[in-house]
């Protein structure tokens, strides 16, 4: 079953509907990204982007610099909206196994999830109210640069996302405690983020999207800062926890050896195109053009 669905996705930067259809027209015609910014002005983001992102599935998003990566995760909780497209999420859907956080906590918390029933939105038509409804309850995020907030302590930093569901204090630190013991932090509630080491910062901002218990998450290069030994150990730890959780995560990274490594999927882009979709063993025996041919060359 598919969780997400992105159908027909362009985006065209600093550009009008009408200055976006001209752009969308050259693409189609066979100009690439660069070509279309020299003759018209506009930057490309995405160009025609299908992609269907399966419920409980660990899909990696890669490609070089400027290939559309963020962009492309950034529509998912619309941070960024297309040009033109439509991207449907079942919010109905959760974790089919998932550690949710303490009962007696649980049970505190007064605001619901909006649900729509079985059948996927197009989230590009929520209002603001849904839309805030929806990043709340269906979407979590973890970013590159970690994303603390510095004047609040680790566990403030995790229950952020719980208190502004308006759960009580005692309920919102019940869950953090949990979820950064979960994350290998059990003693540095009261700590600062200027007080721990990237990795550490790291795994802070890895309990706090998982504090909300949101069946998506969403992971922007979160590894990629840190150095080596820690981001393998990271990414050891996401596969176990995932492997409890069952969310949907789409992981972007730039890096073939953790794409393969954490990927059920894998999405590669150039230029703002979706080029293939495949397993690692596809993409590696069934190459779509030489640009995929030449990121799997190192995985034999």
């Amino acid at each position: 079953m598919n969780h997400i669905q992105l159908e027909n996705i362009s985006k065209i930067y600093n550009a009008s509907t009408a200055q976006a259809q001209v752009a969308l027209s050259l693409l189609a015609q066979g100009m690439d990204s660069t070509e279309v910014k020299e003759q018209t002005g506009y930057s490309v983001g995405l160009y025609d982007i299908n992609l269907a992102i399966k419920a409980g599935e660990l899909h990696c998003i890669m490609g070089l610099s400027g290939s559309g990566k963020s962009t492309l995760i950034r529509h998912i909780n619309r941070l960024i909206d297309p040009s033109c497209g439509k991207i449907w999420v079942d919010t109905s859907l959760h974790a089919t196994n998932p550690r949710r956080a303490p009962a007696t906590a649980v049970a505190e918390e007064t605001q619901t999830t909006a649900q729509t029933g079985s059948s996927a939105i197009d989230i590009l038509t929520l209002n603001d109210k849904a839309l805030q409804q929806y990043r709340q309850h269906t979407v979590s995020m973890v970013f590159q640069h970690f994303g603390l907030v510095p004047h609040m302590t680790v566990i403030q930093n995790v229950a952020y996302g719980l208190r502004v569901r308006k759960m009580s204090t005692k309920a919102r630190h019940e869950i953090a405690r949990h979820w950064l013991n979960e994350v290998g932090l059990p003693n540095l509630e009261h700590s600062y983020p200027d007080e721990l080491s990237g990795g550490m910062q790291q795994r802070v901002g890895l309990a706090r999207a998982l504090a909300t218990d949101n069946p998506i998450l969403l992971m922007d290069e979160a590894f990629s800062a840190l150095d080596p030994l820690i981001r393998a150990q990271l990414q050891d730890q996401l596969l176990e926890l995932q492997n409890r959780l069952n969310k949907t995560i789409v992981f972007i990274t730039h890096d073939i050896d953790e794409a393969i490594k954490v990927g059920q999927r894998i999405s590669i882009l150039n230029g703002g195109r979706l080029v293939q979709t495949g397993t690692p063993q596809q993409l590696r025996h069934d190459p779509a053009d030489d640009y995929v041919a030449q990121f799997m060359h190192t995985k034999s």
